[in-house]
């Protein structure tokens, strides 16, 4: 349910804040002041296209807030699934609109997408207009009506939706796999040629990097073999070497420390380096002693290296050869056991098909089962609303199969006694179609999801007694269901629990729409002002009085 609307900087509103309540609210205001602009404020909020057009003149941004209560469950699980943590009484949805056309959401203060946002509003808000009644024209929708019928047709049409995606799948996989049989041949010497290509060579993981290095040590040996044997005699095996000159000096500071004992620690780092003298050039002397490669071996280690980069420059790396290689095995597997694959793809289609149309036979059974019901239904409350000689028929046919179900569902009417029902777009005006809505919405009203209904002026074309039936079913509507309602007739006003007055004022530089809750006193002279004008008389008011003392008995019957 709508608890709070907060509107700033939105087309002509500088700032409106409402609080709404439960039952039946009317906005009330000469025409033009402004009353669609605080439905269309709500409407945006809940992810209506918008541009920087709406942000009124001088502002930086627009900003709407709706704070809502008592959501449904699938209200619930939207917000779980989208990791939007709800922890609060209230749910609060805030869209902002800059100067330059960029949009943000938030849904409890967090940041949404747009598409999350419309996803909630579809189950918290119904909206009306009036030209709204035309979608009742296009036979898509009738199927979904007949569906909000009943809860078991929901969950029906879930499975089935279900169903058609997994009998899709199967089908894919069925034609991909005819398609690979088609094109096998060709397929298999191409495979075969890359597996062979890799295979070939059979490389090892980074087998190119260990070649390079001992190719390039290989290349190099006569100068590492010279290299090193000079430095190994350098330091051990040279005459003199610096192994011979340390020992030298060690004797010689022997003869000195008898003069100078301190000398004692420059003869044990003399030791030290002694040794580390004769460890390093045993590190070195394997390399000068390495035999010379032969070059047969060079050349070996040279066409592997090239056989390697090879498929470096085709496939980037070698990891990404042997990858590849394993791919392709996978798929000349497949080829071989294609026709077996085909079996089984074909008999999973078979199931799926199978699946889906035994619940598309139950879901045709169900609507079978409510569409007369619901026929009545909508038939009674069309007679309530001044309509006695119409017909309302459901028809259902077959149709191919889809995601919701086999059945083509429409809506057929006749508003003349011994005229055949027949569509709607062929058979019924404006102001019937209008009527028709109310009828159908009062039908749904009790297994309807929707927290809050919003009409925007469809009473458009019925008046005196008719206008007072209208009025009549909203306000039986209101109590399962929070209505908000723009309207010109006193006959459905004067039925409110809740008024809202808007109000248009201009200067030499603006234009301000303002709106605010007003107390039944007020709300009196409204009321009257829509039986008489502006100039509101006694006669008027009593009127307007007489209208409005009976509206609480109106949804009690």
């Amino acid at each position: 349910m709508l608890r709070r609307l907060t509107i700033e900087s939105f087309a002509l509103v500088e700032h409106v804040e409402l609080e709404f309540d439960k039952g039946l609210t009317v906005l009330l205001g000469e025409t033009g002041a402004g009353k669609s602009i605080i439905i269309d404020a709500l409407s945006m909020a809940l992810g209506e296209r918008a541009s920087a057009d709406i942000v009124r003149k001088g502002s930086k941004k627009a900003i709407v807030e709706a704070s809502f209560v008592n959501v449904s469950a699938s209200v619930d699980e939207i917000l779980t699934a989208n990791g939007l943590h709800w922890e609060y009484d209230e749910l609060v949805v805030r869209r902002e609109i800059t100067s330059s056309g960029t949009s943000r959401c938030f849904v409890n203060d967090t940041p949404t997408q747009l598409p999350i946002v419309r996803e909630l509003a579809a189950f918290m808000i119904d909206f009306h207009g009036q030209h709204d009644t035309h979608g009742l024209l296009a036979p898509k929708s009738h199927r979904d009506m007949l569906d909000r019928s009943t809860a078991s047709s929901q969950d029906l049409r879930l499975a089935m939706r279900s169903a058609w995606e997994a009998l899709r799948a199967a089908e894919t996989e069925l034609e991909h796999l005819r398609m690979r049989a088609r094109d096998a041949d060709a397929d298999r010497a191409r495979l075969i040629f890359l597996r062979d290509e890799v295979q070939s060579v059979n490389p090892e993981l980074h087998e190119d990097e260990s070649v390079s290095q001992e190719l390039r040590r290989v290349e190099s040996q006569e100068q590492i073999v010279t290299a090193a044997m000079r430095v190994r005699d350098a330091l051990y095996a040279g005459e003199p070497s610096a192994y011979d000159l340390l020992r030298e000096s060690k004797d010689l500071l022997h003869e000195l420390a008898s003069f100078d004992p301190s000398l004692e620690n420059t003869i044990a780092d003399l030791d030290t380096a002694l040794i580390i003298c004769k460890e390093l050039a045993g590190t070195i002397a394997p390399l000068a002693d390495t035999d010379t490669t032969s070059p047969e071996r060079i050349e070996q280690l040279r066409q592997r290296l090239a056989l390697l980069q090879r498929l470096n420059r085709k496939y980037g790396s070698i990891a990404q050869a042997l990858d590849n290689l394993s791919t392709v095995k996978a798929e000349l597997d497949t080829l071989e056991n294609l026709e077996d694959a085909i079996i089984q793809a074909e008999t999973a289609v078979a199931q799926a098909h199978a699946k889906a149309g035994a619940i598309a036979k139950d879901l045709h059974k169900l609507r079978k089962k409510h569409a007369a019901p619901l026929s009545a239904s909508i038939q009674e409350g069309l007679r309530d609303m001044g309509m006695p000689s119409t017909t309302f028929e459901i028809s259902i046919s077959d149709q191919a199969m889809s995601p919701t179900g086999t059945d083509a569902v429409e809506f057929n009417f006749s508003s003349n006694p011994g005229e055949p029902p027949r569509q709607l777009s062929k058979v019924a005006s404006g102001g019937e179609l209008s009527r028709l809505m109310l009828a159908m919405k009062r039908a749904l009203s009790t297994s309807s999801s929707f927290g809050t209904m919003v009409f925007d002026e469809i009473d458009t074309g019925i008046s005196g007694r008719i206008a007072r039936v209208v009025g009549e079913v909203m306000k039986a509507i209101s109590v399962q269901q929070q209505i908000v309602c723009i309207t010109h007739l006193p006959q459905i006003a004067s039925l409110a629990d809740q008024f809202v007055k808007v109000t248009k004022s201009a200067s030499t530089d603006s234009t301000s729409v303002k709106a605010a809750i007003i107390n039944s006193d007020e709300a009196l002279v409204e009321v009257a002002k829509l039986l008489s004008g502006d100039a509101v008389s006694d006669v008027s008011l009593t009127g307007a009085r007489e209208l409005m003392n009976v509206r609480h008995r109106i949804g009690t019957k």
